[in-house]
């Protein structure tokens, strides 16, 4: 998400103004080795009208470095 995005508005209510902010994200993943728990902070657009939250490629690729990560710490 890039700095221009801010204040556009919402893709789903295209009525809000959407604002970029870092949100920590704590989730349970299931893998072949049993769950694992991570938290990870990662850059999320929110939409202040109707509180959508997206977020871009980057983010996810956070998410699963941050499940690869607590994944090899499995025995």
């Amino acid at each position: 998400m890039s700095d221009s995005n801010e204040g556009t508005a919402c893709i789903f209510c295209k009525q809000g103004p959407v604002v970029k902010r870092q949100e920590t994200i704590a989730f349970h993943q299931s893998t072949d080795k049993g769950y694992v728990f991570c938290r990870v902070s990662i850059p999320v657009a929110t939409c202040e009208e109707c509180g959508s939250m997206t977020w871009d490629e980057a983010a996810e690729a956070a998410l699963e470095e941050a499940v690869r990560q607590e994944y090899e710490k499995l025995p």
